[in-house]
């Protein structure tokens, strides 16, 4: 209840009649998805972005100020004082009539200007580059995703306490407000509520710029609308019902007030249920998976870290330092395999043509996935920093990487993850005939991350956070060639940093003197 007194506070301070601020639009075009949301690299060029427009903007006010000087120096010159007495000398009148004759005319010249038009100019330039809706409701996806995993409350997050460590940021009102907003959209009413308490105490804490949020889009009133939808959502109509009319008491002229009142009448007048979003968050609330997001789990003790030198000669001379993660199935991290200047190359490669993560789906079709948020592109062995990577994999495997699929170099986003699954197709409902199945899968990491972005297999009760130049291989079939349901696995929301990775998917198909047992159709 709490919350209600917050809501009706405000009627005190902001009682009065609105005045409206227009917006101005910039007009459609034709806008291309850019997915900046699912990369943390594909974000480097909205901060460009953004410069420009803040350098245009900067520009805009110096010559706002330049006239505001020329104004007040102006008056300064003419003395103005509002009682002064008709004048009766000749050289005062002729003064008065040559102002009212060529300054105000020319005032008016100078006030006709528009300054803004270079801004404008560089903002529709860009229209076609900048966010869209899409982009928000992904981004805010990932912070929601992020909060729900790591159990982060909205207010700590809010003020960027991010697994108890504050980070030098914050949000406002209004990107609280957006939170909700998109929240309500996917009928997620609960945690719309709580980043809305969170926007509203903050909007009632900076109540001098006001008048600055109701012309960026946040007027108090979409507070009021907003709250309204939510506890009518969550059966608390007559709540709902009593803060729309004090708002509209306060605010008679606001139409979009009156709309969802109108509204809020009819539900409860035909009886209509809201239609709650059904409560589908297994990984969030699968302690396992979120515990060993939040901290490396090792659930087998026994297990010890060896140099591998028997795999092939080469190693002879230069050993693999090898950790035994699981022997059954058997999970193996390899630690300082990709050195710093391949991994250099890597990402230059790579970086110039990422894309939106596509998923095999039912049928053998591909498409999107909204469980992965990241943006990859396919290596071949085109050069000899490829190639040595394919024979390092062969080193570390002893299989044949002949009918591979290509190296998959990818970029995590804004909370960017990969829900459980597997990467074997016959764990999916329909057989990708097509494609060789993969036996099994070398993952290399190849940056750090602050905090978050672990990989877990939650059947294993098995987490592995990155480490740059590390690489963790893992079998995805029995030795009969049927999937292994045990390696399911996750790439955990990555909360702080740019999670790079790349991954290798190695063919079942010519592994048949490497693999013997396996058997073959």
């Amino acid at each position: 209840m709490w919350f209600v007194t917050l809501i009706s506070s405000t009627f005190f301070f902001f009682a009065r009649k609105r005045t409206e601020g227009s917006v101005t639009g910039l007009g459609k075009s034709k806008v291309v998805e850019r997915n900046y949301a699912i990369s943390i690299h594909g974000l480097q060029k909205l901060i460009g972005y953004e410069h420009d427009l803040i350098n245009t903007l900067q520009n805009f006010t110096e010559s706002l100020q330049q006239r505001v000087d020329t104004i007040e120096s102006y008056l300064e010159m003419m003395h103005y004082e509002a009682d002064e007495q008709f004048p009766t000398n000749p050289i005062e009148n002729f003064r008065v009539m040559r102002r009212l004759h060529s300054d105000y005319s020319n005032f008016l010249w100078l006030l006709k200007e528009q300054p803004w038009e270079a801004f404008a100019t560089q903002t529709k330039a860009l229209a076609g580059l900048l966010p869209t809706d899409k982009d928000i409701h992904e981004a805010i996806r990932g912070l929601n995703t992020i909060q729900s995993i790591y159990s982060i409350p909205a207010h700590k997050m809010a003020r960027g306490i991010l697994l108890n460590v504050h980070h030098n940021t914050s949000l406002n009102a209004m990107e609280c407000f957006t939170i909700a907003k998109d929240l309500v959209h996917d009928k997620d009413y609960s945690a719309a509520m709580e980043w809305l308490t969170v926007g509203a105490i903050m909007y009632l804490a900076d109540q001098k710029n006001e008048d600055l949020y109701t012309h960026l889009g946040f007027p108090l009133p979409s507070f009021i609308e907003l709250f309204a939808d939510i506890q009518d959502a969550l059966g608390s109509r007559a709540l709902a019902m009593t803060e729309l009319e004090s708002a509209m008491e306060s605010w008679p002229d606001e139409v979009s007030l009156g709309r969802a009142h109108t509204q809020l009448k009819m539900n409860i007048r035909i009886g209509k249920e809201p239609e709650r979003k059904e409560e589908n968050r297994v990984l969030e609330k699968d302690k396992v998976y979120r515990d060993c997001c939040t901290a490396e789990c090792r659930p087998n003790s026994k297990l010890f870290c060896v140099y591998n030198t028997t795999a092939s000669y080469f190693l002879r001379l230069a050993p693999f330092k090898t950790e035994i993660l699981s022997l059954d199935p058997y999970v193996v991290l390899y630690h300082d395999v990709a050195s710093e200047k391949n991994i250099r190359h890597i990402k230059n490669l790579a970086q110039g043509d990422l894309a939106r993560g596509m998923v095999y789906k039912s049928g053998g079709t591909v498409g999107e996935d909204p469980g992965r948020t990241t943006k990859g592109f396919a290596l071949e062995n085109s050069d000899g920093v490829m190639q040595r990577m394919t024979q390092l994999i062969g080193d570390m495997t002893n299989l044949d990487l002949e009918d591979s699929e290509p190296f998959q170099v990818m970029n995590y986003g804004i909370g960017g993850y990969f829900h459980i699954h597997h990467d074997s197709f016959k764990e999916q409902k329909a057989k990708i005939e097509y494609v060789s199945d993969r036996i099994a899968t070398a993952l290399f990491y190849l940056s750090e991350v602050p905090q978050g972005g672990a990989t877990v297999f939650p059947q294993l009760k098995l987490s592995v956070f990155p480490k740059k130049g590390s690489a963790l291989v893992w079998y995805n079939l029995h030795h009969e060639g049927d999937g292994d349901k045990r390696t399911d696995h996750s790439a955990c929301p990555t909360i702080v940093g740019s999670k790079w990775a790349m991954t290798k998917w190695i063919g079942e198909r010519g592994q048949i003197f490497r693999k013997p047992c396996l058997k073959y159709i």
